[in-house]
């Protein structure tokens, strides 16, 4: 995925675009929303760390800072790209003041809880069609009130509210997973660990050119991490460890959103 299409997706994530979204719905007037929403945030960061001092919140809101300063002196100049490049750069920003505040207030990390709602995505894809072929009504109402937490764990996450996406993304998971147990359709280990991996491919892909077009020495270290943890991860998936598998393939995918990031993709 390009970095246009990145930040439209996570546009898309913060109710500023819609799921179809395209090229022409970044316009300035979005693009200064998502500016003014990271100004709020910085703020929130810098009232947080007013209370209590935190060398490494501080690191991170110094971040926040620079990078929104880049974001607004590009929108400010029209040059070519410009909507595109402002949006990256005031998400990545957004990024480290969500970081600086996690961090003081002992939250979730952002990639962590990440990881977690496209679990809970990847579940409810398999197991939606499972369900809604089953003979049992309960079950499908499961399913839905499952696919409504998971949407307004999406929504807790792009405002910034990592413990309760996390609560409402694992609440939603639990109730598919329920959902298929009553239909007898529990997932199978093998297709579950199959289906991470490719996720996971896809994501490193996508980092992979990000990093190439962004390139930061930083980045590519943590890309390398990456794709060792994947690489890791075929190798169990190879011996039937498909647990092992899972793990090693989901924290190979939170090392390359660390190197989207790094590279400055956005979230």
């Amino acid at each position: 995925m390009k970095p246009l299409n990145l930040v439209l997706g996570a546009l898309a994530l913060l109710g500023l675009a819609a799921p179809a979204a395209n090229a022409q719905l970044l316009t300035r007037e979005r693009v200064q929303y998502a500016l003014d929403m990271t100004d709020r945030r910085i703020e929130q960061a810098q009232m947080v760390l007013a209370g209590a001092p935190n060398d490494r919140a501080q690191a991170e809101l110094d971040l926040a800072v620079g990078i929104q300063a880049r974001a607004k002196s590009v929108f400010a100049s029209g040059t070519v790209g410009y909507l595109d490049q402002a949006a990256r750069l005031t998400l990545e920003a957004r990024g480290h003041a969500d970081r600086a505040i996690a961090i003081v207030r002992g939250l979730p990390d952002p990639d962590r809880v990440r990881i977690q709602l496209d679990r809970t995505a990847e579940v409810i894809d398999r197991a939606r069609q499972s369900i809604e072929e089953c003979n049992n009504e309960r079950a499908r109402g499961l399913l839905r009130i499952g696919i409504e937490m998971q949407t307004r764990a999406q929504a807790a996450f792009g405002e910034g509210r990592f413990l309760a996406a996390l609560q409402l993304t694992m609440s939603a998971r639990e109730r598919v997973l329920n959902a298929l147990r009553m239909c007898n359709a529990e997932e199978n280990q093998h297709d579950r660990a199959e289906q991470v991996l490719r996720r996971t491919a896809d994501i490193l892909l996508r980092a992979q050119e990000i990093v190439t077009e962004h390139p930061d020495e930083h980045a590519r270290e943590v890309l390398s991490r990456s794709q060792q943890l994947e690489d890791r991860a075929l190798d169990e998936f190879r011996l039937e460890h498909y647990e092992a598998s899972i793990r090693l393939s989901l924290a190979a995918r939170a090392a390359a959103y660390r190197a989207i990031r790094a590279a400055g993709g956005g979230l």
